[in-house]
């Protein structure tokens, strides 16, 4: 039994030690654990005396996938669990509460299939600091009484998959809604740790693009630019793409979310290339766009330089108190006023508004577009500026994006070490490493 007991305790001391880090202040992901306390009191304070909130894990991921945690559940707890859920109760619930995380017991089975995971004992309870921790088979009886307190519940995606039926068997008059208004009004602004972790995907996401411009060339594939960004990625720490990496070449960059990236590369191509890494649940999304022989040509130039001068403008004009939407529009109005012109699908000539076709903005952190409450810029948010061009009858596709942090009085262009003027991009090209 003594073995036994030892066994665990070495496993668990294993799983912590990947995402603990030793410091003074206790951390999870990077995260000081009171951080994490503090959240889940936020999410408390925000909820009226009727309503619940309730988050559930992702559950075990198909075998050919890699598990990663939903983003609001990982940002209250710090856990990677599956089959979890985490209850968020109002500051004045008779269930004498604000946060129950409900946990399974595991299996000698599944241990060692997925190693050991958290369990409802002392140990979560200090690694997480929550104190009220019960196994997962107490959960509906749980929601019986809780939900004659509270019958409005707000739910994450994975929740609304797992959990409306037995909420309904608990309480058929239960009320459901989601919980993404109040999570993104918690996660827009980011904290001091938060931002360093974003810094992290940043850097991570430059060696990426670095690499993959030393291998750029007529000739190469996609993949083999996406294998080397990737090889790129981990080197610098970074577990996994926040996205599938977007690398087209020549009429591939104009799809925007093309990602297949299995196209030869040609002379005289564009490449567009859009790829960030994700470190410690936290992204970065930068795109450039790169001439595959090493020069652009001047028609080629001429719309990138428009493209740039879009982003300059609109980085220039962001600081607190300004909507996304607004800086939308002030880089629309470039386009159109912009004395390059363009000839449609049809043959019709255009100014170039019409081949910006998507938003200039959006607000980023553990998701590539993270949740958005539709506030008005304030210091702390972290969001992208990626101005772009698509002529499909040209064969050309341009985008030029940056991640910006919001200061007190204007913003920090958090990839601004990654080269974007056309005489740079060309020389990055050309000092590839020889093959």
């Amino acid at each position: 039994m003594r073995c036994a007991s030892f066994a665990k305790m070495i496993g668990l001391m294993l799983l912590w030690s990947s995402v603990f880090a030793v410091a003074d202040t206790p951390t999870l992901w990077g995260i000081p654990i009171s951080e994490y306390a503090q959240r889940r009191a936020q999410l408390s304070q925000m909820l009226e005396n009727d309503r619940i909130a309730i988050l559930a894990s992702e559950g075990s991921p198909p075998t050919r996938m890699k598990f990663r945690q939903d983003s609001n559940f990982m940002y209250l707890t710090g856990l990677e669990t599956v089959n979890s859920v985490l209850v968020i109760l109002p500051p004045e619930s008779p269930l004498g509460e604000s946060a129950v995380l409900f946990l399974p017991r595991q299996s000698r089975v599944a241990r060692l299939f997925e190693g050991p995971q958290p369990e409802p004992d002392e140990q979560t309870r200090r690694t997480t600091g929550i104190e009220a921790i019960q196994e997962r088979s107490a959960l509906s009886a749980f929601l019986i009484e809780a939900l004659r307190a509270h019958p409005r519940v707000l739910l994450n995606r994975p929740a609304r998959t797992t959990l409306t039926d037995t909420l309904r068997e608990a309480n058929p008059e239960v009320q459901i809604g989601g919980v993404e208004r109040l999570m993104a009004r918690l996660r827009v602004v980011k904290s001091p740790a938060e931002i360093a972790l974003m810094r992290k995907a940043v850097q991570a996401s430059i060696a990426g693009h670095r690499a993959l411009a030393q291998r750029l060339a007529p000739g190469v594939y996609e993949y083999e630019l996406e294998g080397a960004a990737q090889e790129a990625f981990r080197r610098h720490g970074s577990e996994r793409e926040g996205y599938p990496m977007i690398i087209g070449s020549g009429p591939n960059a104009c799809i925007l979310h093309y990602n297949a990236n299995k196209r030869q590369i040609r002379a005289g191509d564009l490449v567009l290339v859009d790829i960030g890494a994700e470190y410690s649940y936290y992204t970065a999304d930068i795109t450039r766009t790169y001439p595959a022989s090493g020069k652009f040509t001047p028609r080629q130039r001429a719309l990138y330089v428009a493209v740039l001068d879009a982003l300059k403008l609109a980085e220039k004009e962001a600081k607190p108190g300004i909507t996304l939407g607004q800086l939308h529009q002030k880089v629309v109005e470039f386009f159109r006023n912009h004395k390059l012109r363009a000839k449609d699908e049809n043959g019709n000539e255009r100014t170039l508004d019409h081949f910006f076709v998507h938003g200039l903005s959006h607000m980023l952190g553990m998701d590539v577009h993270d949740l958005d409450p539709n506030l008005p810029l304030r210091p702390g948010m972290v969001f992208t500026i990626e101005p772009g061009l698509y002529i499909p009858a040209e064969g050309i596709g341009i985008r030029i994006e940056d991640d910006y942090l919001v200061t007190e009085t204007g913003v920090e262009n958090l990839s601004r070490a990654l080269p974007r003027e056309p005489e740079a991009v060309e020389r990055m090209v050309r000092a590839k490493r020889r093959r």
